[in-house]
């Protein structure tokens, strides 16, 4: 641990500045005069005196006046963080004694003023994702975001990244491949977005993460239905306006998925590269609880807009459509908020395979 650090976790324990300077003094040597305190920390030697009958009430250090000057001697560790965890347990036991658990973990909305608390919920959000995240998010933010969103990666949750003005400040040399599925660059200043696994996330105006938010807030949610809304509206109006910066390549053949927008991303990263794909397929008739499985049909077309030149009708389109025994059916998502409305089918699982007979 830093002394900066340590610093943090004593002044937070309710030790004074001049305190944590007086016992940092006499922590570093183990045994310390008056005068050393006083000259290693800047504190008049009067004063030394005053702290150190402090530090010695909260058990951390001991003094011993049989010498002449006085020395002052840090306790162990073992002695000097009992007190703290004696506290720590007095206090636990008092909020566990108060507290009245409620009824959900967290509220379904919150509004949000505090840059620094609207950053911890996009982390939190992103911590918890176990599929997708989408995110549109000012260029200064990506260093306080690369650590949740590498290890987000490296469970295998595909991100796509907007990152947007101030784009100057997105760093140089980044390897992407360790934070993002794909990443998108627009000089503009659209209200921050972050959507994970269409049920979390937060929506708020572009500055309360860049420049002086002043009165700006954020919406912080954890309701499928405001986060299908926020998420179409990042896809529909946000994403294709970015510059490409970055794709990740496909995942290997064979994958399986259980979430569609996932399988349809990977679907058309290959096609991109020109490879012909088959599927193992169940799928779900809408308004119908029976489900369908057909093996090795041909994926016939992919209607998108995340990757590549867009190939859907309507803005929110992401399907992937197979040539079965019964024709032509097109498979949307079967869960999440956005719900396949326009296909006639939800996708349940799928197993993409190259198809090498051509």
């Amino acid at each position: 641990m830093s002394r900066d650090s340590l610093r943090e976790h004593l002044t937070a324990f309710g030790l004074s500045t001049k305190e944590t300077e007086a016992y940092l003094a006499i922590l570093q040597s183990g045994t310390a005069t008056t005068s050393d305190v006083s000259r290693r920390a800047e504190i008049s030697q009067a004063y030394v005196y005053e702290l150190a009958a402090e530090l010695a009430d909260r058990g951390l250090i001991s003094i011993d006046e049989t010498r002449s000057p006085t020395l002052l001697h840090a306790r162990s560790p073992e002695d000097a963080l009992g007190g703290f965890s004696d506290r720590l347990t007095q206090m636990r036991h008092d909020i566990e004694s108060l507290y009245q658990h409620s009824d959900t973990d967290d509220p379904a909305v919150e509004i949000v003023h505090s840059r620094v608390t609207t950053r911890k919920r996009i982390i939190r959000a992103i911590d918890h994702a176990r599929q997708e995240v989408v995110l549109t998010v000012p260029g200064s933010e990506f260093t306080h975001l690369q650590d949740p969103l590498r290890e987000a990666r490296e469970r295998g949750v595909t991100i796509y990244l907007q990152l947007v003005e101030p784009v100057e400040k997105i760093p140089t040399g980044t390897d992407w491949q360790e934070y993002a599925t794909i990443v998108k660059s627009w000089e503009a200043t659209p209200p921050v977005t972050v959507v994970a696994d269409e049920q979390t996330g937060a929506m708020g105006a572009h500055s309360i993460l860049s420049g002086r938010h002043n009165s700006a807030y954020a919406l912080v949610f954890s309701q499928q239905d405001i986060a299908g809304a926020f998420f179409g509206n990042a896809i529909s109006n946000f994403w294709p306006m970015g510059d490409n910066q970055f794709t990740a390549d496909p995942d290997p053949l064979p994958a399986t998925y259980t979430h569609a927008r996932t399988a349809v991303t990977n679907a058309a990263l290959h096609f991109i590269q020109e490879r012909s794909l088959t599927a193992d397929v169940t799928v779900q008739a809408i308004g119908s609880e029976d489900t369908i499985t057909y093996e090795g049909v041909p994926v016939v077309e992919i209607h998108q807009n995340i990757v590549g030149d867009p190939t859907n009708e309507f803005p929110i389109e992401n399907n992937l459509v197979f040539d079965t025994p019964d024709g032509r059916i097109a498979t949307g998502g079967s869960n999440g908020s956005l719900q396949p409305f326009y296909e006639g089918y939800g996708l349940v699982s799928i197993t993409l395979y190259e198809n090498t007979a051509q």
